[in-house]
């Protein structure tokens, strides 16, 4: 019960720049996989019942390339993983599945398969246009 019942964490609240990099995170693609929120389903929990949770995530197996193709869960091949949900972003010390990114920013540079696009147009970004988004990320 206390972890079905456990709030996610709630954002921080977001400047201009955070805002701006929010925006910017939807325009390139991240938020076809990192949808910004979910509502659950019917129960007979008042308190679970038709929630609005902004998980930033769509809970789906999607491609994330060969590079990360490292086990294989069920009906997922080596390289599907679940959209990892990015509630609670800024309290990760580690990133992707396997850990193997220090940063946020290097969780995006490793995104692969399906990911691949919105990894090309973070990079083409302007810094301060990263730096917005990655602060926008760190409000999570």
């Amino acid at each position: 019960d206390f972890v079905r019942f456990l709030a996610p964490p709630i954002p921080l609240p977001l400047d201009k720049e955070g805002e701006r990099g929010r925006l910017i995170f939807g325009s390139i693609g991240c938020a076809s996989c990192h949808r910004p929120a979910l509502v659950t389903g019917p129960s007979p929990v008042k308190a679970l019942n038709h929630k609005r949770v902004q998980a930033w995530t769509d809970l789906l197996l999607h491609d994330m390339g060969a590079e990360r193709g490292d086990i294989c869960l069920g009906l997922a091949t080596p390289a599907e993983f679940r959209t990892e949900p990015l509630m609670g972003l800024r309290l990760a010390t580690v990133f992707l599945h396997d850990g193997a990114a220090k940063s946020i920013e290097e969780a995006i540079r490793l995104h692969d398969g399906e990911a691949k696009r919105a990894r090309e147009r973070f990079a083409r970004l302007w810094p301060s246009e990263r730096a917005a988004v990655l602060r926008f990320l760190g409000s999570l």
